[in-house]
């Protein structure tokens, strides 16, 4: 079963068989202006049937392990997918088809052609089913929009992809929380980072490697994180797109001499989450891995008696750094370190965007 869109062209151009000599004429003479227009046609429709011209053709996106629940057409069993796309167009009403993922005994996969396809139908009307995957075309709306009509705004850079598998990297505009709630706001979409699902990439003013130096009571060190892209001006807009991403990430890492972490349950730094809650665990590891570092998860870090390598507090520059991956924490909003009063103490904090993928 294929995993990206699939593609069928059909084309037949003579309705019976004239002279072999005639049928060459007749190719030559259309293919110039002919052919040419039904490429140019094929590159910008997501289905499309001339049947004057009996030119048939469609751009399938599979949803693998989904069933789109809506009037049927008719059901067959067919071959394989190829077959089943091939009814699909060659059908006039029909807009999209959910084929079954295994094949019964004798090989054959139950093929159903639908009346309308997932842009379309109702909202929930395309169901997760393992027993199936689902089939439309791709959408035909403006890039960045979604709906029956293209009438909204993609909810984020994982939706606008699903709907427009074509759609290139760049700046986005979205609206997580959809009309009505908070204002929609620019991102950066990056659609072939993570196997190509369109990833949110939202960015701050403190993703340099800044150095911390001089604060030696814990936490005496706070830098603010703000968010700088066009039209956010709040956070829940960011928790908007948390809540409607299955996954989000956020690099942190802390480079240290001489200056301590979290130090197993006596911090001297921290980041503080969303909700401006001090956070006792660091980036590779999660909320139930109190005061540890990644290393800490690994058990390899340098003085096993410490959950972080900064830990060790020693006079040698070391590393804790890992993703941050917990959604309801996310995005950090502050950092704080101490223990860099001393002559010798020294660290350097760096902070990545904000990155939100899939569709939850």
């Amino acid at each position: 079963m294929p995993s990206e869109a699939f593609y069928f062209l059909l084309i037949r151009v003579l309705p019976s068989t004239p002279p072999a000599n005639m049928a060459y004429i007749i190719l030559v003479l259309i293919s110039a202006s002919f052919i040419s227009q039904t490429f140019a046609t094929f590159q910008q429709t997501a289905l499309y049937r001339n049947q004057k011209r009996r030119v048939f053709f469609g751009n399938f996106k599979p949803d693998l392990n989904h069933q789109l629940s809506v009037t049927k057409i008719t059901s067959s069993l067919v071959g394989n997918s190829f077959d089943c796309t091939l009814n699909c167009i060659s059908e006039p009403t029909c807009h999209s088809f959910n084929m079954v993922a295994n094949p019964d005994a004798d090989g054959l996969y139950l093929c159903e052609l639908l009346d309308v396809d997932k842009y379309r139908a109702a909202e929930n009307d395309l169901q997760p089913n393992a027993a199936f995957h689902h089939f439309s075309p791709r959408s035909s709306c403006q890039l960045g929009l979604i709906g029956i009509h293209c009438e909204r705004k993609g909810k984020s850079c994982s939706e606008i992809k699903t709907h427009s598998p074509q759609a290139t990297s760049g700046s986005y505009v979205i609206d997580p929380d959809g009309e009505g709630g908070y204002e929609p706001f620019t991102v950066v979409c990056d659609m072939t980072d993570k196997n190509a699902v369109g990833v949110t990439v939202v960015g701050h003013d403190s993703e340099a490697r800044t150095r911390v130096h001089g604060f030696e009571s814990a936490g005496t060190y706070v830098r603010y994180v703000h968010y700088l892209r066009a039209g956010i001006s709040s956070i829940p807009q960011l928790t908007g797109l948390l809540d409607f991403s299955t996954h989000c990430e956020q690099f942190i890492k802390y480079e240290c001499y001489g200056s301590v972490l979290l130090r197993n349950g006596n911090p001297r730094g921290w980041w503080v989450s969303r909700d401006l809650i001090a956070m006792s665990y660091w980036g590779g590891a999660t909320p139930a891995d109190s005061y540890k570092c990644a290393c800490g998860v690994t058990s390899s870090c340098t003085n096993p008696n410490y959950g972080c390598n900064c830990d060790k507090n020693d006079l040698v520059w070391r590393e804790d750094s890992g993703l941050l991956t917990e959604k309801s924490d996310l995005p950090v909003l502050q950092l704080k370190f101490g223990d860099t009063g001393g002559s010798s103490e020294v660290g350097y904090h760096t902070l990545g965007k904000l990155k939100c993928y899939g569709i939850a």
